[in-house]
């Protein structure tokens, strides 16, 4: 997963940057929603030294999204349903205990996971790869955006797709 984002805060070493919220924003929970709902923000150590107001490019592996979402999910699911069918031997009280027991335990699991091991390991961490603008320099971001126009509209004519943003901003 790759994203664009501006930094908005300089800490110490960190930055922390926003980006517009996707809908994959949902099932995800890396990055911390802001308030108004329509923004996601993380904060990354500043590899780049980045500075107030630049773009900056964020990677995390697609399959490491989908590892930290079935640990977070699958874990205590699959307590919940283990503590449902053995509740129902005893009777529906016992199972509904058990069910907020396992559900507690679960996401116990998960956190003690996400602090302690997940965001240890190299890839779940999502982390910035690549300055994509300066602040200031509008002028850049205009040419980028007529180049792909550009792109486009070349690529339309002849039944082609585009070239992505990344390749556009190399140019």
């Amino acid at each position: 997963m790759i994203e664009c984002g501006k930094v908005i805060k300089i800490k110490r070493n960190n930055a922390v940057i926003s980006f517009d919220r996707k809908s994959a924003c949902d099932q995800c929970h890396m990055c911390a929603v802001s308030k108004s709902g329509k923004t996601v923000e993380v904060t990354l150590p500043n590899v780049l030294n980045a500075e107030i107001g630049d773009t900056v490019e964020v990677t995390m592996g697609s399959k490491y999204v989908l590892t930290a979402a079935l640990i977070v999910y699958v874990i205590p699911l699959i307590l919940v349903a283990g503590a449902v069918f053995l509740g129902t031997i005893w009777s529906d009280t016992v199972a509904i205990i058990l069910t907020f027991v396992a559900l507690a335990i679960g996401f116990a699991i998960a956190i003690i996971l996400d602090k302690f091991v997940i965001r240890k390991k190299k890839g779940f961490v999502p982390e910035m790869t690549r300055m994509v603008l300066k602040a200031g320099d509008e002028e850049k971001l205009k040419e980028i955006e007529a180049k792909y126009a550009e792109n486009a509209e070349k690529a339309s004519e002849n039944g082609e797709a585009p070239a992505d943003d990344a390749d556009l901003a190399e140019k």
